[in-house]
């Protein structure tokens, strides 16, 4: 049994057993239909969401946090005769315990401590604890048992049990403890609060960008994305860098407008290469593929599906049979029985990569897909590259078609 020739080949000898058509190959294409604009519906709300709750975080959380930063800055130490929440209270302790709390790969530290001597007036407020408390009947809530610090160093590394430190409040929990001329801030320090929220809120303005901008490109483009790895890797790539260099802006920055700046700045770059990337493949490659038709002598049978919502479109079958003015589709991989032939009115409109829009399931590695119409439904043949051209002469009609030389029949 003989194989089919190449589709890139253009002419034969007489004994071969395809010919060559000597009308230009199909290159013209087709707007997208509705369902494929309704697929950037999906990008669209994910975009829009992310947006939402990154502005939640930079007008609501951000602002909440500077504030009190610049409160606690701000705060005095309480006077002698009253004590507040809104100022700076000092109390003396003494430390009892000195834990490192290792949990999930991190480490937590803990400074726990006794008889704690406050000042003359009462302190007001919650005041935040470890998970062990030791109960006072008389003050039970003047003092926390244990704090958690903010890092290892440097108060937590010089004490042990039976030091004595001093311990500030402010709006009822301890922020600092000072020993020996040693100042470390616990972990309810509000200085640098805004970071984390910032940084958050950038990352996600990124991605929600990039959706919003996905969802944009794809109602705009006259063609749905085709299966083709740079344009899903360059985009994916760009956000990656922008979102990784926005979440540590805030970290290396003083204050809310220089991180802004400074994403901006890094972004630009990101951006510019990522154009250029996308440049440089439109102009490179092509969507629509040109394949020269090959019209076959006798039938011949090969891997292929043909998918749409039209009669002879069947789940299961994965064959197709080219003949010389017939095109069907079959289960049996010899193409003996079970064929189901397209109609005439079945015209063949371009060859194209699989887009990630097409219906049924993604086809191998390689294949291309003949974009068809019957009337106003589109029909999509998926097949090999090698077999492309085998469709294409199949579609033609005898009127199209030269004389042939030879005869024969080829299976696969």
């Amino acid at each position: 049994m003989n194989a089919p020739v190449s589709p890139e080949l253009s002419t034969s000898s007489p004994s071969s057993q395809f010919r060559s058509s000597r009308e230009d190959p199909i290159e013209q294409g087709e707007p997208p239909s509705a369902c494929d604009r309704s697929a950037a519906l999906t990008p669209a709300v994910i975009g829009a969401v992310l947006v939402i709750v990154a502005g939640w975080l930079l007008l609501s959380t951000v602002p909440r946090t500077l504030d009190e930063e610049r409160a606690f800055a701000a705060a005095p130490g309480c006077p002698v005769a009253e004590v507040s929440t809104e100022c700076r209270h000092t109390v003396a302790a003494t430390v009892t315990s000195a834990a490192a709390d290792h949990k999930h790969r991190s480490t937590y530290y803990w400074l726990g401590f006794g008889h704690v001597q406050d000042g003359p007036g009462p302190l007001s407020g919650r005041l935040k604890s470890g998970p062990l408390r030791t109960s006072s009947p008389t003050r039970p809530a003047l003092a926390p048992s244990r704090v958690k610090m903010d890092g290892r160093t440097p108060v937590f590394a010089a004490v042990r049990p039976g030091s004595g430190l001093r311990l500030t409040y402010w709006r009822g929990e301890v922020r600092y403890v000072e020993f020996q001329g040693l100042r470390q801030y616990t972990a309810a320090d509000p200085r640098g609060g805004y970071r984390l929220p910032l940084a958050a809120a950038l990352v996600l303005l990124s991605v929600g960008g990039a959706c919003l901008r996905s969802a944009y490109c794809w109602v705009r483009r006259a063609e749905p994305p085709a299966h083709e790895p740079w344009r899903l890797t360059v985009p994916l790539a760009a956000v990656l860098l922008i979102s990784c260099f926005a979440f540590g802006t805030p970290w290396v920055t003083g204050g809310v407008p220089t991180a802004l700046l400074l994403t901006a700045v890094g972004a630009v770059p990101v951006l510019a290469g990522a154009a250029w990337l996308t440049r440089r493949h439109h102009r490179r490659t092509t969507d629509t593929i040109k394949v020269t038709p090959l019209a076959p002598l006798g039938e011949a049978c090969f891997p292929g599906t043909i998918l749409g919502e039209v009669p002879y479109s069947h789940e299961g079958f994965g064959h197709l049979v080219a003949a010389p003015g017939l095109l069907a589709s079959t289960p049996d991989p010899a193409g003996r029985f079970a064929r189901r032939p397209v109609p005439r009115t079945l015209t063949a409109v371009r060859v194209r990569p699989p887009y990630w829009t097409d219906p049924g399931p993604r086809p191998a590695p390689g294949a291309q897909v003949v974009e068809c119409r019957d009337g106003a439904t589109p029909v999509y043949v998926v097949t090999e590259q090698r077999y492309t051209a085998l469709v294409l002469g199949a579609l033609r009609r005898p009127a199209e078609a030269q004389p042939r030389v030879g005869s024969g029949t080829a299976r696969r």
